[in-house]
C-alpha cells in the first residue's frame, strides 16, 4: 500500500508527532510505501529523515490510505485527495482538534489509543467505526543500557506540563528521599530529541502517557504523575488499570503531598524496571502496532464521492479556534 501518514506540525518531539514517526518507520519495514506529511519541519523532520523516511509538504499521487491525527489536516487533505479513505488516530479527550471532522463521508475508521479517547470518538455526532490499539513504542530504540541502581539516586521528571505547587511536591519529596531530582521539558532541562538517554541515566521517572510507556520499556521504575493526578508506580498489578488510562493520572488519581511522595520512594524497587520492560514489549512494540494498522488500512475502501463541504474553509476555521485556545 501506498500510505501517507498526515500530521499538523513536525517541528517538535509531541506524542502525536512521535506516534506518526514511529508508525511511519515501521510500516515502512514491512514493505508498505509510506510517506510523512507535514507543513511545518523542524526537529522531528530531521529525525523522521534520519531514519530513512520520505518526509514531505505535497504527497504523491495517488495515495491508497491517509492516516491523519487532526480535524484542520484531516479537511485539507480530504479537499487536496477527495476519493482516498482517511483512519483518523485520536491521541486526546481534551483538544477538539484532535477530533475528526464532523461530516459524513469524511472519517472511513477511526483509532483509539486508551479509554477516555475511546469513549470520546463513539459519542461523536458522525458516527465512525472505532478500533483499539495499544499506544506503539519502538522497543528497539528504548531499551535498558543502564542496570537499575539497588537504592534511587536520580529520578526523573519528563514532559512539558508539569510546573508550579505540584513541581514542588516533586522537588520536595526526592530531597527527603536524599534522590537528585532531573526536569526535562518546557518548565525545567530543554527538550531533547533523545528521550532514550535521559531516560536510562535515572532510575526512576515522573511522567505520564508516552512518557511512563517509554520509560517502561527502558526498564526504568515508572511513577506516573504529573500535572492532572498522581496515580503511584506502574507494577504488573496495577499497569491493567493504568495503561487503560494511558497513563494519565485519572483512573484512581490519589492526593499526594511531599511526605507521602517521599514515603513511595521508599517502595521503590530495581525489580521494577524488568517488569516494566517486559510489559512494554509484551504490549507495546512497535512492530506489533503497525502490522495491526495495516491489517485495518488494508480492509478502508475510497470514498464514492467526494465530501460535499468547504472543507478548506472549515480547515482554516478549526486552525485559528487551536491558535485562540493556544493563546488563552
Amino acid at each position: 500500500m501506498r500510505i501517507a501518514l498526515a500530521t499538523a506540525t513536525l517541528a517538535h518531539a509531541g506524542g502525536s508527532e512521535t506516534y506518526a514517526v514511529t508508525v511511519a518507520e515501521h510500516l515502512q519495514r514491512l514493505g508498505h510505501d509510506v510517506w510523512l506529511h507535514a507543513l511545518d519541519h523542524g526537529a522531528m523532520a530531521e529525525h523522521a529523515a534520519a531514519l530513512g523516511l520520505r518526509v514531505v509538504r505535497e504527497l504523491p499521487e495517488p495515495v491508497d490510505v491517509l492516516v491523519v491525527q487532526d480535524a484542520a489536516v484531516a479537511a485539507e487533505l480530504a479537499a487536496a485527495h477527495p476519493r482516498t479513505p482517511q483512519v483518523f488516530v485520536g491521541h486526546s479527550d481534551l483538544f477538539d482538534f484532535q477530533l475528526p471532522p464532523q461530516l459524513p463521508g469524511v472519517t472511513a475508521l477511526a483509532v483509539a489509543l486508551y479509554d477516555r479517547v475511546e469513549q470520546r470518538l463513539r459519542g461523536l455526532a458522525e458516527p465512525v467505526e472505532v478500533v483499539r490499539l495499544t499506544q506503539p513504542i519502538d522497543t528497539e530504540r528504548f531499551k535498558p543500557t543502564l542496570p537499575l541502581r539497588p537504592r534511587p539516586a536520580v529520578a526523573l521528571a519528563l514532559g512539558n506540563y508539569l510546573t508550579g505547587e505540584r513541581l514542588r511536591v516533586v522537588r520536595d519529596a526526592c530531597e527527603r528521599a536524599g534522590v537528585r531530582l532531573r526536569h526535562v521539558g518546557k518548565h525545567g532541562e530543554p527538550p531533547t530529541m533523545a528521550p532514550e538517554r535521559v531516560l536510562n541515566d535515572a532510575d526512576v521517572v515522573f511522567g505520564k502517557a508516552r512518557v511512563v510507556h517509554e520509560a517502561m520499556a527502558c526498564g526504568r521504575a515508572a511513577y506516573v504523575l504529573d500535572h492532572n493526578g498522581a496515580e503511584g508506580w506502574v507494577t504488573a498489578e496495577s499497569y491493567p488499570l493504568l495503561v487503560a488510562d494511558n497513563f494519565g493520572g485519572q483512573s484512581r488519581p490519589r492526593p499526594v503531598d511531599a511526605a507521602a511522595l517521599a514515603a513511595d520512594l521508599e517502595a521503590y524497587d530495581p525489580a521494577m524496571g524488568l517488569v516494566n520492560r517486559d510489559l512494554a514489549v509484551a504490549h507495546h512494540a512497535a512492530t506489533k502496532h503497525a502490522a495491526d494498522l495495516a491489517a485495518h488500512l488494508a480492509r478502508v475502501v475510497p470514498r464514492a464521492a467526494p465530501v460535499d463541504a468547504p472543507l478548506r474553509e472549515l480547515a482554516r476555521l478549526v486552525r485559528l479556534n487551536y491558535a485562540a485556545d493556544a493563546q488563552g
